[in-house]
Parts: structure tokens; C-alpha cells; sequence
């Protein structure tokens, strides 16, 4: 049994009183070995939500973190014992939204956060990493995709190498948890797929990054998806009202869900 836990999410279910919503997300993942923190949301909300939940948050073995977004990564601080966590080392990259024009950058909001500086407790990966038996954190994704800038010593589009995917090797197939999914559905799956070496995806779970998608590249990500034919699927955060029209059969997930796959 893999259950999965909506700690935070941009919405909240019908059946949620009490509960804080903000845009991000955060996922208590557990089967009956391990348990993982995936994401953590903007703030401490995460935290507020699950003590209204009757959740503990004690007995975590990982924390994953997607990518180093705000909304993933901010309430990472606000942890009282702060379990292993694992993650790709641009996480502590800083990471604006604006304009370039020319050599010229306008800077619109920064879109990262600090992590702590308890740095001892992470484990830095650019590879893929097993978590137990059935656990995968996929590593680099290979994209030629590119979301916001990056400030260092220059500034440069940000190619979100930091970005990656939580993977469970169920008895039924792949279930793949997505933070946001700026790398794109089909080639995180295509990338999940050759790691693996396992062909069938049972369930998606996640942000999809399609809210603004346009309607010919949300064609083609549906004619992929029913090919594909997961078993289950579960948007939430930024795939948007919009992005679930296109996704079929696909059922939408709120702060205070809890689902369960056999």
C-alpha cells in the first residue's frame, strides 16, 4: 500500500476546514517501510496542515525536494528535526523571474529561497539516487527546457538541472511524483522509463506546469498520455484547471486528500 498525503496544495478539498492553502506543494509519501517528505511548500503551512490532520511529521526518513522553486523548498527551515534530505546541489541557486534585453537584465521577483545552512544533513546528488527498494529520486532530467533566470557570477537562462522526480516501483507499474514538471511530462516519463528499465506507469502524481500550455502541445501531451495509459492520474499545483481538461480520466487533488494505491 503507497499512501500519499496532501500537506499543501494551491486548493483545498471540499472536506478541509482548518486547513491553509498556498500556491506550492507538499506530499507526505509512505508505504510500509518508509516514509518521505516530498516538497514543502512556501512556509510553515505544511506544518500547520498536517497537525490539523492528525499527521505526524515525526519518523521521517527523507525529505525530497524537487527543485529549488520557493514554493517547493521554502518551508524546509521551519522543520524542527530536520531528517536526511535529499537533493540536487542547485537548489542553492538563485533563481529570479524577469527580462533579459540585450546584456541588460530586468529582475521581476526571486523565486527561490535559502535552505538552511545545516548542510551536513543533505545529501547532494546530480545522479539518481535509491531510497530502500522501491524508491528512485530520478537525478538530472535532460531538457532543453529553461524556466526564469539564474544569478551567479553572470546571468543565464535557468535550465532547472536541479530539477527532478520522486519514482515508486510498485508491483503494478511506475508511480511517478512530480514537483512541478517544468521538463515536460512525456520526457519525464521517457526518462523514468530507460532508469528504470520498466515500461509500465501505473500512476502520475503532481504538478504538470501546463496551466498556460498552448493547445497544440496539449494535443499531442493527451495522444502521449493515452498511449502511455497510466492506471491513475493526479494533477495538482500549477497543471491548472486548464491542463486537466486535456489529461484523460485524470482526477485533481487538494490540501487534505489522502489517496491510496494498491
Amino acid at each position: 500500500m503507497l499512501k500519499v498525503t496532501v500537506l499543501l496544495e494551491n486548493r483545498k478539498a471540499k472536506q478541509a476546514d482548518g486547513l491553509i492553502c498556498r500556491p506550492g506543494l507538499s506530499l507526505l509519501i509512505e508505504d510500509d517501510i518508509t516514509r518521505i517528505l516530498f516538497d514543502t511548500g512556501p512556509d510553515n503551512s505544511f506544518i500547520h496542515n498536517a497537525e490539523k490532520m492528525g499527521v505526524s511529521l515525526e519518523h521521517i526518513d527523507w525529505v525530497v525536494l524537487s527543485h529549488g522553486h520557493y514554493d517547493h523548498c521554502g518551508g524546509l527551515m521551519h522543520l524542527h528535526k530536520l531528517p536526511k534530505v535529499l537533493c540536487h546541489p542547485g537548489v542553492y541557486d538563485h533563481k529570479y523571474a524577469g527580462v533579459k534585453i540585450v546584456n541588460r537584465f530586468i529582475e521581476i521577483k526571486k523565486i527561490s529561497t535559502q535552505p538552511p545552512s545545516v548542510k551536513h544533513k543533505f545529501y547532494f546528488t546530480k545522479k539518481p539516487y535509491e531510497i530502500g527498494d522501491r524508491f528512485i529520486w530520478s537525478g538530472e532530467i535532460a531538457s532543453a527546457k529553461s524556466y526564469g533566470y539564474v544569478k551567479g557570477e553572470r546571468v543565464e537562462p535557468d535550465a532547472l538541472k536541479d530539477e527532478g522526480v520522486l519514482i515508486y516501483k510498485s508491483g503494478k507499474g511506475l508511480v511517478i511524483f512530480t514537483g512541478c514538471g517544468h521538463k515536460g511530462l512525456k520526457n519525464i516519463i521517457e526518462h523514468c522509463k530507460r532508469l528504470t528499465e520498466v515500461s509500465t506507469i501505473y500512476a502520475i502524481i503532481g504538478g504538470m506546469h501546463l496551466r498556460h500550455a498552448m493547445p497544440w502541445s496539449l494535443m499531442s501531451l493527451r495522444s502521449y498520455i493515452k498511449a502511455v495509459n497510466p492506471e491513475q492520474m493526479f494533477t495538482c499545483h500549477c497543471t491548472g484547471k486548464w491542463g486537466k481538461l486535456w489529461m484523460p480520466d485524470a482526477e485533481e487533488i487538494n490540501t487534505g486528500d489522502v489517496i491510496e494505491l494498491l
